[in-house]
């Protein structure tokens, strides 16, 4: 029988070192982790006052290099604020739109124009920008055929596209939106364009606005005083603008509004 044992059971004694060795164990774990997260912790914390350095040493620069500009030009006698001028603008108020002719009757590219009441030699003509092409039935053609006829460009045809919308209408458009369509023939109420419903004109554009930005300047005036030699000199009003663009330093001007040091002051 061992000494830490009693019969085949460790004793308490020797439960009670286990438990404790156990807990040196973890206890080092856990201090090492601690360390660990410190030294990442102070890294973060470094890493984020650096950034914050170097974006207000940026800032500082930026507005010191705009001061220094500024003072340069008052005391060369250019103290009139830079020019600006916005371009003028032109905008459509809305665009003219094509002479767009839509019929009344209900068609497919199938149907045949002899079951709409066209005859043999029947003829429908389509004019658009001083042309017109004349199309005459061979009495077994059909509303394809019409479109084939009419979409075909020659020189001499009306400049339009033709086609059937969602509701079977035949819809005949002007390639140009400056023509006049005009629907006509014997025949041409048959398929939707009756008398009323033949000419058709495009929509003209509601013109256009222009808007234009006259020079906007901001100046400061430089007043003069004449002495008895006829000699001119500068008022005492440049030099106070001088003294007051002199006495505002980049790093006031930050902390004026607000943006100097704040990154740095939240991880301090």
């Amino acid at each position: 029988m061992g000494i830490g044992t009693i019969g085949s059971t460790q004793s308490f004694w020797q439960q009670d070192q286990n438990y404790w060795n156990q807990q040196q164990s973890e206890d080092s774990s856990l201090s090492a982790t601690n360390s660990v997260i410190s030294a990442m912790s102070s890294a973060e914390t470094s890493l984020g006052k650096g950034l914050a350095s170097i974006a207000n040493s940026t800032a500082l620069k930026r507005v010191n290099t705009e001061l220094t500009s500024d003072i340069q030009n008052i005391l060369s006698g250019n103290s009139s604020a830079p020019t600006t001028t916005s371009p003028s603008s032109s905008s459509s108020d809305s665009a003219a739109t094509p002479a767009t002719a839509t019929g009344t009757a209900s068609l497919s590219v199938d149907t045949s124009l002899a079951s709409l009441g066209i005859l043999a030699g029947g003829s429908i003509t389509i004019s658009a920008g001083g042309n017109t092409t004349a199309y005459a039935s061979t009495g077994s053609d059909t509303v394809g055929d019409l479109l084939t006829a009419i979409n075909f460009q020659l020189p001499t045809n009306a400049a339009v596209k033709a086609s059937l919308n969602s509701f079977g209408q035949l819809v005949v458009t002007a390639r140009d939106d400056t023509d006049t369509v005009t629907i006509g023939g014997v025949y041409a109420s048959n398929i939707g364009f009756a008398v009323g419903n033949q000419t058709f004109k495009p929509t003209q554009g509601s013109g256009s606005s222009t808007a234009s930005a006259s020079p906007t300047t901001s100046s400061s005036t430089t007043t003069s005083s004449t002495s008895s030699s006829g000699t001119s000199s500068k008022s005492t009003a440049a030099v106070s603008t001088v003294a007051q663009e002199t006495a505002s330093s980049a790093a006031s001007l930050l902390s004026d509004s607000g943006v100097a040091g704040s990154v740095v002051d939240m991880l301090a």
